[in-house]
C-alpha cells in the first residue's frame, strides 16, 4: 500500500477526516474490491492495537533448565499499544474511553498453558476448534474461553504450526517475542525461541499481518508461501517469496539446517532429542552447517556432523561431549 493511501486511510479510522482526504479515500475504495479488502483488514487492525489490554508478566516455563545453552526463567511482559498508527488527542480519547468500559465489563479470563517438552510433539485443540501443532520446546498460553473476549490472544515461545477457523467478528493474534500476527483464517508457522535472534512467520495458506508489539507503523501483509524474518537485534524485518520446501518441514520430522551456526544446530537436536552436548572441549560454535535430515535418528545425525564438521563425539546416557572441529572464518 502506498504511503499516502495508509496516511489517508488513518485519517478516517482516527476521525481526523478532510474533505479532501475523504474524496481520495472514496475514489480509492471505488477502483476494486481488493482496495475494500485492504481498508477493512486495516481498519480491523487498527480496532484491535486500541483494544489489546496489558496482561500480567507471564512466566513461560523455561524448558531448557537442564541444558547447557539456557540458564535462567524469562519473564515475557506484554506491552500495550494505542494504535497502529499515529492519531489525533480525540482519538486517544476514544481509545481511552473505550479501554476503560472493557476493563469495566469484561469478566476476568482464565488461561492455560501447553507445554511441547523436549524430545516431544503436542498437538492442541483451542476452544474455537483452530489446532495447534507445537514442536519440541514449545509452550503456548490462551484464555480457556475465547467467547468472553474480542480477541483470541494466543503467546507463544517457540515454533508451532497454526490452522485457523476464520471468524469475522473475533481476530485471532499470536504474540512471540517482540512481534505480533494478526490471522484472517489461515495456515502458518512460527519460529520464536528465546535462544535465536531472529523470528520467523510462514505462511502455508491465508493472510496474516505481522507488527512489532510496539509499533505504529503499516503492518506487513504475508500471502501464501510468504515468510518473513524479525531481526531481533536489528529490529528489522525482511520478507521473501518462500519457493524451497522446508518452512514447516518440522511436522513429518525433517530438520534443516542453512548456513546455521553450530551452536543453534545443537539446541534443535537437544530439545528435538532431549540430549545435553557439553561443548567445553569445542571452541567452533560459530561455524555454520548446512544440512537436511529427513527421518534420520540421532546418531544418523552425529555421524554426518562428526564427518562433516571433523568433530569428534562422545556419548554418555544423554550427555554429548564434543571436541575439536574444523576452524571457520568467525574463530
Amino acid at each position: 500500500m502506498k504511503e499516502e493511501i495508509w496516511n489517508i486511510i488513518i485519517k478516517r479510522l482516527s476521525d481526523t477526516e478532510t474533505s479532501a482526504s475523504k474524496k481520495e479515500l472514496d475514489l480509492w475504495l471505488s477502483e476494486s474490491e481488493e482496495n475494500e479488502k485492504i481498508y477493512h483488514e486495516s481498519a480491523m487492525l487498527w480496532q484491535l492495537s486500541a483494544q489489546l489490554k496489558p496482561e500480567e508478566a507471564l512466566e513461560i516455563p523455561d524448558l531448557a533448565a537442564n541444558s547447557k545453552f539456557t540458564g535462567r526463567k524469562v519473564k515475557l511482559n506484554f506491552t500495550w499499544m494505542y494504535g497502529i498508527a499515529a492519531a489525533s488527542v480525540a482519538a486517544l480519547i476514544i481509545f481511552g474511553i473505550n479501554f476503560i468500559d472493557s476493563i469495566k465489563s469484561e469478566p476476568v479470563a482464565e488461561w492455560t498453558t501447553e507445554t511441547a517438552a523436549f524430545g516431544k510433539m503436542l498437538s492442541v485443540t483451542l476452544p474455537d476448534r483452530s489446532t495447534v501443532l507445537l514442536n519440541s520446546g514449545t509452550s503456548i498460553r490462551y484464555n480457556k474461553d475465547f467467547s468472553k473476549s474480542d480477541k483470541r490472544l494466543v503467546q507463544l515461545s517457540g515454533e508451532a504450526f497454526f490452522d485457523v477457523i476464520h471468524q469475522n467478528k473475533q481476530p485471532f493474534v499470536v504474540e512471540s517475542g517482540k512481534i505480533r500476527t494478526v490471522v484472517y483464517g489461515t495456515s502458518f508457522n512460527v519460529r520464536a525461541y528465546k535462544n535465536e535472534s531472529r523470528i520467523q512467520v510462514f505462511v502455508k495458506s491465508g493472510k496474516v499481518g505481522v507488527l512489532k508489539k510496539e509499533d505504529k507503523s503499516q503492518p506487513i501483509f504475508l500471502a501464501a508461501n510468504n515468510i518473513l524474518t524479525f531481526d531481533t537485534l536489528a529490529k528489522t524485518f525482511s520478507k521473501a517469496l518462500y519457493t524451497a520446501t522446508g518452512a514447516d518441514d518440522w511436522k513429518n520430522g525433517t530438520l534443516i539446517f542453512e548456513q546455521t551456526p553450530m551452536g543453534e544446530v545443537l539446541f534443535t537436536l537437544s530439545r528435538r532429542f532431549n540430549v545435553k552436548f557439553d561443548t567445553s572441549a569445542y571452541p567452533h560454535s560459530s561455524c555454520t552447517l548446512t544440512a537436511r535430515f529427513e527421518h534420520k535418528d540421532l546418531a544418523a545425525i552425529l555421524k554426518t556432523i562428526q564427518t562433516v564438521m571433523n568433530i569428534k563425539i562422545n556419548q554418555n546416557n544423554q550427555t554429548i561431549f564434543l571436541k575439536g572441529g574444523n576452524t571457520c572464518k568467525e574463530d
